[in-house]
């Protein structure tokens, strides 16, 4: 991968280019320089990709290059395993939509109220970040419709597996039937993450 690739080489949008102008980015790390053109076509993608690499980028770029922010229909789902990581993806995923009229994102997870949750999801959002215990359970009440999400990413894969989200992870997947792709990141590519990139990715880029 070239060292001096910029962001604007990526074939990014003057919007997307502006709110990271704003942050003071001009490079991409590694992982955003691969992810983001595979993510950009709709490909899957499963990264191995420690914590401060800048994988929130990588996959949160393409997402909201992908947004129509016309649309009230969730159209991307982010996965995380705890509360902390679910805050600090929407803060980042802020950042890049910034300069972006209309993209809406909610953060859903355990340990706040529902009814607070409940009132965000009403002003349709198109991008979902959330553990996957609150998200299963915004589905049951079905106050989240997921049948218009094209894109899914599990962040810290690994560590979702490991605290025994499995079964809602493969039931949140098994209800989106229009998803055209599926981002995978994890420090580790554990027996389980490989499991869930068997059964639920097609042909995926490795990163």
């Amino acid at each position: 991968m070239e060292q001096n690739l910029t962001f604007a080489d990526l074939g990014l949008s003057e919007e997307i280019l502006q709110a990271l102008e704003k942050k003071g980015y001009g490079y991409p790390t590694r992982i955003q320089a691969e992810a983001i053109p595979e993510f950009l076509q709709w490909k899957d993608v499963i990264a191995k990709a420690p914590t401060g690499t800048g994988k929130t980028f990588a996959f949160g770029i393409p997402i909201i290059e992908h947004i129509d922010p016309e649309s009230e229909e969730v159209q991307a789902v982010i996965l995380a395993p705890t509360r902390e990581l679910a805050m600090q993806i929407t803060d980042e995923m802020r950042d890049i939509a910034v300069c972006h009229e209309g993209v809406r994102l909610v953060c859903l997870y355990g340990g706040q109220p529902i009814g607070k949750q409940i009132d965000a999801l009403k002003r349709r959002p198109q991008i979902v970040v959330a553990t996957p215990g609150r998200l299963s359970d915004h589905m049951k009440r079905r106050t989240v419709t997921l049948k218009d999400v094209s894109t899914v990413v599990l962040d810290e894969a690994d560590r979702m597996l490991d605290m025994g989200f499995i079964h809602d992870v493969t039931r949140i997947l098994d209800k989106i039937p229009n998803r055209k792709n599926l981002g995978m990141f994890s420090a580790t590519i554990s027996r389980e993450v490989m499991d869930i990139s068997w059964v639920y990715q097609r042909d995926p880029a490795e990163i």
